[in-house]
């Protein structure tokens, strides 16, 4: 019934019947956080959401939570133990119907373990296998990211999200990509990045002669010069994401319950400034109720 519930509701705002003349419908993915919990704020409505922007009709259309979506997860190329085996067991119940996953390694290279898939046996396969090739201890998050992100093709599909779960360091110490750069290709292709940090202890980096993995097409004398440590947290907070600092094994459905409570907002926007984001902020009477809340990066 939910399912048929939210289907009523993304064909209704899509269709264009509540805007205006020369208004379009358009979306965009946002989350509103306590600021004391760090959490997801649950109950709101449209009448909590108060829109800004040329061209834009400040009340919303419609919210939407619960939503399929396309996820990319993205492992630490060492081994785990049988962490990863209960992890994909947990990812797996947590699935909503519709969910594709596919999975990414990396350390010295980049290797793409399983392309999209619903399958949820494969998809447990490669999560418990994701760590079984010979790796070295080389914390380049930066590149498996670059690659993960190469497999969200045009804009999102109406009614799903797109997300990208890293379980690894925070930190690369070795690759030259800033986040910057990182945050700016994932606004644009709307992904929302969540980091389970590994709580193993700080690891002492070795020296090998081992090139970084290609990011391009770009020859090795062309490729732009190491910029030293960055932060994926750093990361996933500028994409509306959030890094969290695992001690079992319940990460990535932890991951993946985050990721349903974040909000699908539909709104109308004027012909002539199609593709225009609106600013979103508390209406002042959501402001009063929650007075500690906050609203995260819109994608």
């Amino acid at each position: 019934m939910r399912h048929l519930l939210l289907a009523c509701l993304l064909s209704g705002y899509l269709s264009g019947q509540e805007c205006l003349p020369r208004q379009s419908p358009a979306t965009l993915t946002l989350e509103v956080r306590e600021r004391a919990v760090d959490e997801p704020l649950r109950g709101l409505t449209v009448d909590d959401l108060v829109l800004s922007g040329k061209g834009i009709t400040p009340r919303p259309l419609g919210l939407a939570t619960n939503l399929p979506a396309d996820i990319a997860i993205v492992i630490e190329d060492r081994g785990r133990g049988g962490l990863l085996a209960g992890a994909a067991d947990l990812l797996i119940e947590s699935l909503l119907p519709g969910d594709r996953i596919s999975v990414l390694t990396y350390g010295v290279t980049v290797k793409r373990v399983l392309p999209w898939s619903q399958d949820k046996a494969a998809i447990q396969s490669a999560i418990e296998k994701g760590a079984d090739g010979a790796h070295l201890q080389v914390a380049r998050p930066f590149y498996g990211l670059a690659e993960a992100l190469q497999l969200f093709d045009g804009p999102p599909a109406p009614g799903r999200q797109r997300a990208i779960f890293l379980l690894g360091d925070d930190e690369d110490k070795g690759s030259n990509i800033r986040v910057e750069q990182l945050t700016a290709n994932f606004l644009k292709a709307r992904v929302i990045l969540d980091v389970a940090v590994d709580p193993a202890p700080g690891r002492r980096i070795p020296r090998v002669n081992v090139p970084p993995p290609t990011v391009g097409n770009e020859p090795p004398a062309m490729r732009a010069p190491i910029v030293g440590m960055q932060s994926a947290a750093r990361l996933a907070d500028s994409t509306g994401g959030s890094a969290i600092r695992f001690t079992g094994a319940g990460f990535f459905a932890e991951m993946r319950a985050r990721l349903a409570q974040r909000l699908q907002l539909s709104y109308c926007v004027e012909d002539k400034h199609a593709g225009r984001k609106p600013k979103v902020k508390l209406s002042p009477a959501a402001a009063q109720r929650w007075p500690g809340a906050e609203v995260k990066s819109a994608l």
